[in-house]
């Protein structure tokens, strides 16, 4: 049902965004067999293609044309999000979780990618890596290190960003660490080096990639008020940039603050102020906090926090997951809705009037700072033993 789910969700709009220009001209090298030429124009996500293969050589065997091939592309990364969907089911169903509250959950689980359109503008990759991100935290709580060192690895070589993913992780895992990231590292070397290899440029250049942002400015993010409206002295094209710094430490200052909340969080955890399982909490916290403090964010960089919110609710609190449901609503209307009626400085002030105080309050619960809800105290203590039991 979840797969049937899946496929419904990735046929539902035939729009195909970035792909078109980003990663098709990779994806029809590889469907003609030519796997060097596939290597070297992958953009820097091309490792993601790897678990979309089989369905992309099945549709174009099909005879499916190029959208179809794209959304048998975006069903695999779904169906990554619906085995993390059955997955969360079965721990809400073990903790006694009302059937409401279940289908909640799973719905936004499901919807997520779906709402923050993901498979629409081209980035369906973005989903499935969020997926893996919170599969690789709930089998750390379960003491499979080696599968959570598999789903971090495949994550962060998928996309760069899933590396905020290991503090978390790590977090969330009672022991086995060394191992876990021994495995981690290894499934992103072997996925990524046959990449580096034969990218142009090599690793040099997929760093550079990853590190600096492109000269594009959106309204949705922190630094906003620090644009510049230019005009291209080529083409007469017009836009918004921001400071030359902040193209450049945009993305590092991103990844550097999992180390001192990772710190914060490990300090907090020996002192018996958070719960293991409140590891998603941080994940969603940094994953939220990566959108606001992006100068290139948008609609579905909300997607892997929205994942993690949703399955953290799910697991310590008895209610619905509204906090997840919350900022997968606002973002829809940030993102679609308040375009078509406000500036762009106006879209920037709605979207930070709610965004701001929504990662302050995830960090506060995350921390273990403050709880808002009804979160009864045994409930993160019982998610965590439902967790060491199917160790």
């Amino acid at each position: 049902m979840l797969a049937a789910a899946a496929a419904l969700l990735a046929w539902s709009s035939t729009a195909t965004g970035d792909y078109t220009v980003e990663l098709q001209p990779a994806v029809e090298a590889l469907l003609q067999g030519d796997v060097g030429e596939f290597l070297a124009r992958a953009p820097i996500y091309g490792p993601s293609v790897l678990p979309r293969a089989p369905f992309l050589f099945t549709a174009n065997a099909a005879g499916a044309g190029t959208i179809g091939v794209y959304l048998a592309g975006v069903f695999a990364c779904l169906l990554v999000v619906a085995l993390l969907a059955w997955v969360v089911d079965a721990r809400l169903c073990a903790l006694g979780r009302e059937p409401l509250v279940r289908a909640a959950v799973v719905i936004a689980v499901l919807l997520a990618p779906w709402l923050l359109r993901a498979g629409a503008l081209g980035h369906p990759e973005e989903a499935m890596t969020g997926a893996l991100c919170a599969i690789a935290v709930l089998a750390a709580l379960d003491g499979r290190v080696t599968w959570a060192g598999l789903a971090l690895g495949a994550a962060v070589a998928f996309k760069p960003w899933a590396l905020l993913a290991a503090g978390p992780v790590l977090c969330a895992a009672r022991n086995g660490r060394a191992r876990l990231l021994v495995w981690a590292l290894g499934v992103c070397v072997v996925l990524e080096l046959p990449f580096l290899l034969e990218r142009p440029g090599g690793a040099r250049s997929t760093a550079e990639a990853a590190a600096k942002t492109p000269n594009i400015f959106h309204p949705h993010q922190l630094f906003w008020l620090l644009h510049e409206h230019v005009t291209s002295a080529r083409t007469g094209a017009t836009g918004d940039r921001g400071p030359q710094l902040l193209r450049d430490w945009a993305h590092p200052l991103i990844v550097a603050t999992g180390i001192p909340a990772t710190l914060a969080f490990a300090w907090r955890l020996r002192a018996r102020a958070v719960s293991r399982v409140d590891a998603l909490a941080l994940l969603a916290f940094l994953l939220l906090l990566r959108s606001v403090l992006d100068p290139w964010n948008t609609i579905y960089y909300a997607i892997p926090a929205v994942l993690a919110l949703a399955i953290w609710e799910g697991l310590t609190k008895e209610g619905l997951p509204w906090r997840a449901l919350l900022v997968s609503g606002l973002g829809y209307l940030s993102f679609r809705v308040a375009p078509n009626h406000l500036s762009d400085d106006w879209q920037s002030a709605t979207y930070l009037i709610w965004m701001v105080p929504a990662v302050v309050v995830l960090g506060l619960e995350a921390f273990g700072l403050r709880r808002w809800g009804d979160r009864q105290a045994t409930s993160s203590a019982t998610a965590e033993r439902t967790a060491d039991a199917s160790t």
